[in-house]
């Protein structure tokens, strides 16, 4: 048995990649103990330690600087004192930041392998959200950050082929980069976890951070443009984020308060509840140099439970999806998104074929093949723990199930008919 600490600035409870991997230690018998925000407790045989530390969302650099180094301060202090009776075999630093990873380095001199598990780019998304000037100085910093805790690791995890691709390009050593992507559980994202049921409304649902960068007033923009043309539409938006009140002002002063709703975010488990309303699920992406290296777990989120999906042309997403496997609009354009919406309103048949289509692409990216690649990651580095680092459960099967001919017919409903 192998003895892991994960640190991780985010609410457990909340992200998925952080719970799967943790969980995934945790089910062949290694113990794992997880820093994070704001939870504390036992969860799937994971220890959670909470440090009582909300996460920041909003526009000051300064607040997101302190954040981070309250976090670094904490996190630390709490990692060393477990360490002395604890002597983990592995430390997991997730990011953002990547610096997190520096909360680990009094673990590796004590003979600790470090993965650093990075989520996103903190360059692209840096120079996204604050541009101009000082947003491109403040980029350039970052990748020189992003490389330095790189080499504070002895492996680092990236979420995709074109990822991994990034991270060489900056000087990251090959060798040292394993992909495992950012599938949804198939425990949790299975066709048969949504209720057939029929809804006189014709519902597109979002999910997941609320910023503009990803595309949230185009969504309720596309809305405004077909209210007199499809009376069933509504827009249910799930989740929090710094755009959330400048949203709420906008679906106000466009008149679509009775149109889209917002919902506070669930835990991860009781996201197919939640989506078992949806007519058709959403990416809104707007295009940049982070969103094009992004493939938004929500899309696979969707298409894993069958939900026909709109999505941007984004060059990533463009790289597992096909045309027949999601319906593509233009980015940033809210006039192709309400064109997409109409269609998916219309055609029934098209729905169907994007619900088989999609699944079959979810299935190809399904986290029982990706839970090896992560156990691969992690057995190479602790080779010399001894085997029972290399138990692995069986693979729970979800992922080939396929989809409920009730569901798909949920999802096949005329709801475009006179």
């Amino acid at each position: 048995m192998a003895r892991a600490l994960i640190i991780a600035y985010t609410t457990y409870i909340h992200d998925g990649r952080v719970k799967r991997h943790a969980e995934a230690l945790a089910e062949r018998g290694d113990h794992v103990d997880v820093i994070s925000l704001d939870q504390a407790g036992v969860f799937n045989r994971v220890n959670i330690v909470g440090l009582g530390i909300r996460r920041y969302r909003g526009a000051s650099r300064t607040s997101y600087v302190g954040n981070y180094v309250r976090f670094f301060a904490r996190a630390s202090a709490v990692a060393l004192r477990m360490s002395v009776s604890n002597r983990y075999d592995l430390a997991i630093a997730c990011t953002m930041p990547d610096a997190a990873v520096l909360c680990t380095v009094p673990l590796r001199l004590l003979g600790t392998k470090v993965i650093l598990d990075v989520h996103d780019t903190m360059p692209e998304l840096y120079r996204d959200k604050f541009g101009g000037r000082r947003g491109a100085f403040g980029a350039r910093m970052l990748m020189i950050e992003e490389r330095l805790s790189a080499a504070c690791a002895d492996r680092v995890l990236a979420v995709h082929e074109p990822h991994r691709q990034r991270l060489v390009q900056s000087g990251i050593e090959a060798n040292k980069i394993h992909v495992v992507m950012n599938s949804p559980d198939s425990k949790i994202f299975r066709p048969e976890a949504i209720q057939a049921g029929r809804d006189p409304h014709f519902t597109v649902i979002c999910h997941g951070t609320l910023t503009r960068r990803l595309g949230l007033d185009v969504a309720i923009k596309a809305i405004a443009l077909l209210k007199d043309r499809i009376p069933e539409l509504r827009l249910r938006i799930v989740g929090d984020g710094d755009y959330r009140s400048e949203a709420l002002e906008l679906v106000s002063a466009l008149g679509l308060a009775e149109r889209i709703s917002f919902t506070d975010p669930v835990p991860i488990e009781k996201l197919p509840q939640l989506l078992q309303e949806a007519s058709v699920g959403l990416v809104p992406n707007r295009p940049s140099s982070a969103t094009h290296l992004m493939l938004p777990v929500k899309l696979l989120e969707y298409t894993a439970l069958g939900i026909p999906s709109i999505a941007p042309r984004l060059r990533t997403i463009q790289r597992y999806f096909d045309c027949d496997s999601v319906r593509y609009f233009e980015p940033g354009n809210e006039i192709s998104l309400a064109n997409a919406i109409a269609d998916l309103f219309h055609d029934c048949e098209l729905r169907h074929c994007l619900t088989m289509r999609g699944q079959a692409v979810a299935r190809r990216m399904s986290w029982s093949s990706q839970r090896t690649q992560f156990y691969d990651a992690v057995d190479s580095l602790l080779a010399d723990r001894g085997p029972a680092s290399s138990r692995r459960p069986q693979d729970d099967g979800h992922p080939e199930v396929p989809e409920s001919s009730s569901t798909i017919a949920k999802r096949s409903t005329d709801y475009g008919a006179d």
